[in-house]
């Protein structure tokens, strides 16, 4: 097997006839396209009909799909782009007749788009992905894509494109790489060796990820995967999309004789955030009131480690209960939990 780090996509080669074996395939219209929202192929096709001058964006407020886990998002968009196309005339002209009075308002942008899809079919495009690296003594952080069918045996997998940007804690851009994902193929890259280990316990970065299926086919196993790798365990999560501006809830314990927490925040914004740090909001009585402990400063696609610490007298009103902390954004934000051993050698790493 070829490995798939070192193919670059000036030229892709497109099998027409897997293309033309897998338009034969039908969906099973009672298959659950999303399990969060139990929502079936053709529920989801019926609303796509009845609102045939919505929006992917309006679609997925009107059936509640694709917002909890977000698994679902590439075959979502999948299915709706196939309703479309296949009833593209009358989609169409019933768009027109409703827009009829106000074509004269349709900006340059808009009418460019409108000259695009006129020629091309529309195809799903994958929102960006981001991922938090790591890198520290012994501590190595690692991206996996698989392109695999698995049980999508009703329509086969696309020779993936992924567009790869690792930035440091700053934001800057260090490294930029176009990768090309085979059937049935692996790309396995180690991120953190990017980053210059500059500030202990931990330095982090960040990667954006982007992925787009070379012709239209079901999303398989690509969605990326980061393991974080140290002396005596690891631990992994996929990848996600961007999340809006406000309140991230943690809810932990205090115990920094077994365990070291702590938050990596990932500005995906293009400017920069101020991002506030407030605790305790306990889950019982007890009369602590909770107070903000930090205000953070993220540049421009910035990523920062917080190490969350308890004073001494908060630590022995606290004792090991549990409580939640808040961190606020003012931007798009992924914000993570990142919880080590006390030596930190092993780590396990949550998200909201």
């Amino acid at each position: 097997m070829k490995d798939p780090s070192q193919n670059i996509f000036d030229k892709t080669s497109v099998n027409n006839k897997h293309v033309a074996d897998s338009e034969n395939n039908k969906s099973d219209p009672e298959q659950i396209i999303c399990a969060c929202a139990n929502l079936k192929l053709n529920d989801f096709e019926r609303m796509v009909r009845e609102l045939n001058d919505q929006s992917f964006g309006d679609i997925l407020i009107k059936t509640e799909a694709g917002n909890t886990c977000t698994a679902c998002l590439l075959d979502l968009e999948y299915f709706f782009v196939k309703a479309k196309s296949q009833n593209y005339k009358k989609y169409e002209k019933e768009v027109d007749r409703l827009n009829l009075k106000n074509k004269s308002s349709i900006n340059i942008k808009q009418q460019f788009y409108k000259a695009i899809d006129s020629i091309a079919p529309p195809i799903a495009w994958a929102p960006t992905n981001f991922i938090p690296i790591i890198k520290g003594s012994s501590i190595e952080t690692w991206l996996t894509i698989t392109n695999h069918d698995l049980l999508f045996s009703e329509r086969k997998s696309a020779p993936i494109k992924v567009t790869l940007k690792i930035r440091d804690k700053k934001g800057r851009c260090i490294c930029k790489k176009k990768l090309l994902v085979g059937l049935g193929d692996e790309l396995k890259l180690r991120l953190d060796k990017h980053l210059t280990y500059d500030s202990k316990p931990l330095t982090v970065g960040a990667a954006y990820i982007n992925t787009h299926a070379v012709y239209p086919a079901m999303r398989g196993t690509i969605r990326p995967q980061f393991e974080i790798l140290a002396p005596k365990g690891a631990c992994a999560l996929h990848a996600q999309g961007d999340v809006g501006p406000g309140d991230t809830w943690f809810t932990v314990q205090n115990r920094p004789n077994d365990q070291r927490l702590f938050f990596v925040l990932v500005n995906t914004f293009h400017r920069p955030q101020s991002v506030s740090i407030s605790l305790p909001f306990e889950l019982y009585p007890s009369g602590l009131a909770p107070k903000t402990v930090d205000n953070l400063y993220l540049p421009a696609h910035g990523t920062e480690v917080y190490e969350i610490n308890c004073d001494e007298l908060l630590s022995k009103a606290l004792s090991e209960k549990p409580f939640s902390i808040n961190v606020k954004t003012e931007r798009s934000c992924r914000v993570y939990l990142l919880c080590g051993s006390a030596n930190l050698d092993q780590f396990s790493i949550d998200h909201r």
